[in-house]
């Protein structure tokens, strides 16, 4: 506390600015009988002590439960409406499965030819990844890699549904839908690259010796398709 000592006549006013505790050092003083000589002794508050009572009165207020609730109410919402919706999210998840399927079957049998399945296995990639069209390309496929090489609009399907699917979804569980997105899309490239070689030393009859490489790459690229299924699954808590 700052102290000091002065001495006033005995009708003298004093300026008192109202300031917390000043109100009871004045009520001291006027309760006193004293002389003009004698010493007064006036206590002023500090200034810390002012600085915390003005913290004190601007505190942060209690945000009440029922409002701190509302969030994850909307959140729980959100989800339930993904999870009503999860078989169109998964739909085209298994129409790509499929594809990958019909081409390992054409590759292990030799039912149809490597260009056939190098064009079952673009068709299954949902639009996520850019590669030169053939002559046979429909012109659909040809619009689809116009899109993609616009950068416009992203066509990707696989991209699309883990976007939706992490919505509110942990840190660690976003990373994981990109990590696995990545490595499906690499995969595809991969396979992609594998198969066109493939097809370019064969001609339209499929070449079993140069074909093996590309099977098991397009085994790993399924199972990568499985695992985008499980992670969207997961994430949407359904069977």
């Amino acid at each position: 506390m700052i102290q000091s000592s002065v001495c006033l006549p005995r009708n003298t006013r004093l300026p008192f600015k109202k300031v917390p505790g000043s109100h009871q050092a004045l009520r001291a003083i006027c309760s006193l009988k004293y002389e003009s000589s004698m010493p007064i002794r006036v206590e002023v508050p500090e200034r810390r002590a002012v600085l915390l009572g003005t913290l004190a009165v601007c505190g942060v207020a209690v945000v009440p439960s029922s409002e701190a609730g509302v969030l994850d109410g909307t959140v729980e919402w959100w989800k339930a409406r993904k999870r009503a919706n999860s078989a169109k999210l998964i739909a085209p998840i298994k129409v790509a499965q499929q594809r990958l399927e019909a081409a390992s079957t054409m590759l292990a049998d030799g039912s149809g030819s490597m260009l056939e399945v190098l064009q079952l296995v673009r068709s299954s990639s949902l639009n996520c990844y850019l590669f030169d069209a053939l002559p046979s390309d429909t012109l659909e496929t040809r619009a689809s890699l116009l899109t993609q090489s616009s950068k416009l609009t992203d066509p990707c399907t696989f991209r699309i549904i883990i976007k939706n699917v992490v919505d509110f979804a942990s840190t660690d569980d976003k990373e994981r839908g990109a990590q696995l997105l990545n490595n499906l899309i690499l995969s595809y490239q991969k396979l992609d690259s594998e198969l066109e070689a493939a097809a370019l030393e064969s001609g339209v009859a499929t070449d079993r010796a140069t074909a093996g490489k590309a099977a098991q790459q397009l085994a790993a690229t399924l199972q990568l398709a499985y695992d985008v299924e499980g992670f969207v699954k997961e994430l949407l808590l359904v069977a």
